[in-house]
């Protein structure tokens, strides 16, 4: 999953310098290979600010990393908020270990944030680390309850408001459609829907959900609400494909799959539908039309063509 990153706070407190031992404390942890490590030193909290606001203008995500980790040795600056944006640029690039690494900092600088608490877990979410993932949100609701001053009755009653943790909802459902308990990760995203009811994100988890225990008319219904509240989320057109192919509207998946580009890269993906649900000449068809389709030579639906041939034939053997 792709998280905003946090704008740094700039605010400053007043209260003077790090000692140049906690400084050397974040070297090498992140950005050590950052573009301009070791030549731009800022001695004071204003240089560290203007070096944070040039970094931000390139956008260039290295110079950004090591500004933030520049940024650290100086007291004036939130260092929670400081740790948020390098671990969200962290996790940007793919080094889990790292982002994982700040935000664990970030919480030991502000423990009682429950979004650094819930940004975490969704990390751990996407490293697959389940277990961990759903006590850290499972905390995060309960949090939320004891705010509300609500008596826990778990997903089948959610007490919430417009501040509520809807991305901890919504990850407690993922983590329960990825332990096949369906039903469960549906009160879990209507929870998160109750709180977000405009987000299409939340109404594609539900109907994929639905989609997964064959669930088939509630799934185009929530799929649907998606595509209607923003017809350019890509993922819910491509879970309607899925579902029609599957329900055997394939005149119906296919305008689905044209939502996301060209009549012959829907024609490629509604082939790979079929070739991974083991249908092979079928999406051998399909890649051919693909290729015939394109005004230019396809690579993808070549390379898909091939594949399933060779399916095809292990399979026969």
């Amino acid at each position: 999953m792709n998280y905003k990153i946090l704008a740094l706070v700039t605010v400053m407190m007043l209260t003077g310098c790090a000692t140049s031992n906690e400084l050397e404390g974040h070297k090498g942890v992140f950005g050590s290979k950052a573009a301009g490590a070791g030549v731009i030193k800022p001695t004071t909290a204003a240089e560290a600010g203007m070096l944070v606001t040039q970094s931000q203008a390139s956008g260039d995500t290295d110079a950004m990393i090591y500004a933030y980790t520049q940024a650290l040795a100086f007291s004036d600056f939130d260092k929670a908020e400081v740790y948020l944006n390098i671990a969200g640029l962290e996790q940007q690039r793919n080094n889990n270990s790292q982002a994982e690494q700040a935000y664990r900092q970030a919480m030991s600088e502000a423990p009682k944030r429950q979004d650094i608490k819930e940004s975490l877990a969704l990390l751990m979410v996407d490293m697959k680390r389940h277990q961990e993932a759903e006590t850290l949100l499972q905390e995060v609701v309960m949090n939320d309850q004891t705010r509300l001053k609500a008596t826990p009755a778990g997903a089948d009653v959610c007490t919430i408001d417009p501040q509520s943790p809807w991305r901890s909802y919504n990850g407690l459902g993922l983590l329960a459609d990825i332990q096949e308990q369906g039903e469960l990760a549906r009160k879990y995203y209507l929870c998160a829907l109750k709180i977000h009811s405009g987000l299409a994100m939340l109404h594609t988890n539900l109907g994929f959900s639905y989609y997964l225990n064959d669930q088939y008319a509630q799934a185009e219904q929530a799929l649907t609400r998606a595509v209607n509240l923003d017809p350019q989320y890509q993922r819910a057109w491509s879970n309607l494909g899925l579902l029609y192919y599957r329900w055997d509207r394939k005149s119906d998946a296919l305008m689905a799959l044209r939502k996301n580009g060209s009549q012959a890269e829907a024609l490629n993906d509604l082939g790979y539908i079929a070739m991974m649900d083991g249908a092979y000449e079928e999406a051998s068809s399909l890649f051919q039309r693909a290729i015939d389709a394109s005004p230019r030579y396809y690579p993808k639906a070549v390379a898909n063509l091939n594949q399933v041939k060779t399916m095809a034939v292990v399979s026969n053997r």
